[in-house]
């Protein structure tokens, strides 16, 4: 019993922290998709996490009965072999750009929050990253059970002192929001499933893997609605690159530097989940030209240089389109059947 408790706490975490990166954590997403709309993007974070919640469980298990061992298995059997290999490159190359974003959400941590310049946020997190990823499975599992117990407390103790208020019902009608908030599950699920996916098969228990799941889910449904409740109203906080942290600064110094911990954390669970996921699907398609190592630090440079482009820019830029490229995949999730348990 007490392993099934602690498998279901695994993959909740690393639910929570695949998708919650250095857009979220910061609160560029957030910004980006929900809270530009008002009340409409409260309305749009709570349906967010409900389609994540549905749909990343279900992939999960989907994932499972196939026993995949990477993204790829489970987009040809969803999609057949000719359109799953057109969607596994483009999705490969998305990942591969949101995970440069990482790198540039770390420069930006050291550059504009501490003023250490950007290229030592972001060495630090290739070396921090690279010594989870030699780990393998474990070392996802370890830094995703570290850092997101931390988010979540943090979330909610500065939800608590802001005493956000905010309007809960709409204003004026504005059908964007609808649109944005479906293209933000689209997108973070989309490619979250590059690591939830390789991770379902460390799992032998399915019902591990679909409270987990849940559980995931409703936690990032939670932070989510939270870190967008906290910033509706304040009309300045979108000039930020790091706007959560300059919600938190007035809170203390302490505060803050302990909030830009769990900010740079956040980065490194992501990172090392996305080239974990790279990692396996590079080496699945390519098993004789790239062994595991060199796929991985083929992956890592190419983020190094992803990442020397600004981090406000490459969220505004790519996360809308990525969304909308993700979209066709994710309404296909939506109603495509589960395999029988004893395939």
């Amino acid at each position: 019993m007490k392993n099934k408790v602690i498998g279901i706490l695994q993959v909740a975490a690393t639910f929570i922290g695949t998708v919650v990166g250095a857009g979220f954590a910061s609160g560029r997403e957030i910004i980006q998709f929900f809270t530009q709309y008002h009340s409409f993007g409260t309305i749009g974070a709570i349906l967010s996490g409900v389609f994540m919640t549905w749909i990343g469980t279900k992939m999960m298990v989907y994932a499972k009965r196939l026993d995949a061992y990477s993204f790829n298995e489970l987009l040809a059997a969803l999609f057949g072999e000719r359109i799953g290999t057109v969607i596994q490159a483009l999705l490969f190359f998305i990942i591969l750009g949101m995970t440069g974003v990482m790198l540039a959400g770390a420069g930006a941590v050291f550059g504009e929050q501490l003023g250490w310049g950007r290229q030592f946020g972001i060495v630090l997190a290739l070396i921090l990253g690279v010594l989870f990823l030699i780990r393998g499975v474990r070392g996802l599992l370890f830094v995703n059970m570290l850092v997101v117990p931390l988010l979540v407390g943090f979330v909610l103790v500065t939800f608590w002192i802001n005493k956000a208020g905010a309007q809960f019902f709409p204003e004026t009608s504005h059908i964007h929001w609808l649109f944005s908030a479906f293209n933000y599950s689209a997108f973070n699920l989309s490619t979250a499933l590059i690591v939830l996916v390789p991770m379902a098969k460390e799992f032998k228990d399915e019902q591990v893997i679909r409270l987990g799941g849940i559980l995931g889910g409703c936690g990032l449904a939670m932070i989510l609605l939270m870190s967008h409740l906290m910033m509706l109203g304040r009309s300045d906080i979108g000039l930020f690159e790091l706007p959560m942290a300059e919600m938190v600064r007035p809170l203390g110094t302490l505060m803050h530097a302990a909030f830009i911990c769990v900010i740079f954390g956040e980065i490194l669970t992501t990172f090392v989940g996305n080239i974990f996921g790279l990692t396996r699907q590079l080496h699945s398609v390519f098993p004789t030209l790239f062994t595991i190592r060199f796929a991985m630090l083929s992956l890592i440079i190419c983020t190094f240089f992803i990442g020397q482009f600004g981090y406000a820019s490459l969220i505004s830029t790519l996360y809308p389109l990525y969304g909308a490229l993700c979209a066709v995949v994710f309404i296909y999730m939506c109603f495509v059947r589960l395999p029988e348990k004893n395939r």
